[in-house]
């Protein structure tokens, strides 16, 4: 227990951060603000890394119980609940990240996504790589990454730029502890700003993704098996996956290279250390559907619905639009519906409501987003 009152602790802190994460309060009460007021929580954390009141506050945001909804229906349209693969558990990090993040630097780096020109091509590998072991859950690929983006920033004309598109390409992709390395790498040689905010939020992330509310529990891969047994029985199950895809192009790849740690030791390693078992954290979703569930088809999730609906709307004779809707049947035919939270939205009174003709124009689909609000 810390030696020093609330009070003490307050006031170590300028006025200007607690006038901060009251606007973050303010903000994260209104519908679709959650996101908004954690960037303000992180903007805190860049500057006093260990503010405990900012990183609570930022899980606190994130409980809203209709960001957990959106977070919910958007990571279904890409991962159904069911799929436990170890794998798909990144991904959903992955995603939520990319769902929730407000740094400001995340679209000027999407903009140049090969890095400095000089290394573009040994960062390219390196991140082929990660992709393995996000796309593959080939877990040995994080090994040879790190080893081939050592190798792009001892060339590096710039590593300081360098270092941070390593980081930023680790926290994309839901690496989160691996981009805190490569970021703290770089904030202990530089004195960079962006960087030192892209940490905040990443190591946030690393320390607390056991616990993202619309994430459920991290399996083995036994509900993608048992689902699988009704889907199509002739699929891999999870033990049989193919977790090592290496073609010509791969294997020359990582051929100058060795990985981080020797397999052997790596394994030596495994067994010496006991079995680390997070304790679960309170949970404000219950989970417990996706081990009763009976592996049949059911109705399209509501979501599903609303788009179809829209295809429908702009199909006529387009074969396109046709084709999508078979593929979006045939796709969530075994995804399952989430209900909405029963509390209606809560709209900031001094915004003006979103209008949908504004962007859609003559489109005719306006109604549809009415919809949305009507349903959810």
């Amino acid at each position: 227990m810390s030696p020093y009152t609330n009070k003490e602790l307050m006031s170590a802190y300028p006025d200007y951060v607690h006038k901060t994460l009251t606007r973050a309060r303010e903000e994260g009460q209104w519908h679709a603000g959650q996101a908004d007021a954690a960037a303000l929580c992180f903007d805190v954390l860049a500057l006093f890394p260990d503010y405990e009141e900012a990183k609570q506050l930022v899980y606190e945001l994130f409980c809203d119980e209709w960001t957990i909804y959106d977070n919910r229906v958007a990571i279904q349209q890409n991962i159904d609940e069911w799929d436990d693969r170890p794998w798909q558990q990144r991904r959903r990090l992955a995603l939520s990240y990319r769902f929730m993040s407000r740094w400001d630097g995340k679209y000027e780096a999407k903009m140049d996504r090969g890095g400095p020109k000089d290394v573009s091509k040994i960062l390219e590998d390196g991140k082929m790589e990660l992709l393995g072991a996000y796309c593959l859950g080939e877990e040995e690929c994080t090994d040879y990454a790190w080893t081939i983006f050592a190798d792009a920033i001892a060339k590096a004309k710039d590593p300081q730029a360098t270092l941070f598109w390593i980081g930023w390409q680790y926290a994309d992709l839901g690496c989160f502890a691996d981009a805190a390395e490569a970021l703290g790498e770089l904030c202990s040689r530089f004195n960079d700003e962006k960087a030192r905010r892209l940490l905040a939020e990443v190591v946030w992330w690393r320390d607390n993704a056991h616990r993202i509310p619309w994430i459920p529990p991290a399996g083995d891969g036994s509900r993608y098996d048992h689902m699988m047994d009704f889907i199509d029985p002739s699929a891999p199950k999870t033990k049989d996956y193919v977790q090592r895809v290496r073609n010509e192009n791969q294997l020359e790849r990582i051929a100058p290279y060795r990985p981080s740690i020797d397999k052997r030791l790596a394994k030596l390693f495994e067994k010496s250390m006991p079995e680390k078992r997070e304790v679960p954290a309170s949970t404000l979703v219950d989970w417990s559907f996706l081990d009763k569930d009976d592996g049949q088809p059911r109705e399209l999730p509501d979501w599903a619905k609303r788009q179809i609906k829209r295809l429908e709307r702009l199909k006529d004779d387009d074969e396109t639009s046709k084709e999508m809707i078979d593929d979006m049947i045939q796709t969530h035919r075994y995804s399952r519906n989430i209900e909405p939270p029963s509390t209606p939205k809560r709209y900031d009174p001094n915004e003006p409501p979103f209008d949908p003709s504004e962007i859609l124009g003559g489109m005719g689909l306006g109604d549809d987003f009415e919809d949305d609000d009507d349903e959810d």
